[in-house]
């Protein structure tokens, strides 16, 4: 399970464009991500585990059925 968390979090960090003008940090999106899309991971994409790559592409393919806050972190941090 941690495993996947981790997998999950460094896509949406790696989402990211440029954290070091902003406010906020790699470790609050990692935060934001993990509150918000855990189980959206494990339930849309887990077959994708862990192949980040897949990851991605799930999550954007399934961008519709994410949870609010998912797609809200997705949206905001997706390129």
């Amino acid at each position: 399970m941690h495993t996947t968390l981790a997998t999950a979090l460094t896509i949406l960090t790696l989402l990211t464009p440029t954290l070091a003008s902003a406010e906020i940090t790699t470790d609050t999106v990692r935060q934001k991500a993990e509150q918000a899309c855990y189980d959206d991971v494990n339930k849309l994409c887990g077959d994708a585990i862990p192949d980040e790559d897949k990851i991605k592409a799930c999550m954007k393919a399934h961008r519709t059925q994410l949870s609010p806050k998912c797609r809200t972190i997705f949206d905001s941090y997706a390129k």
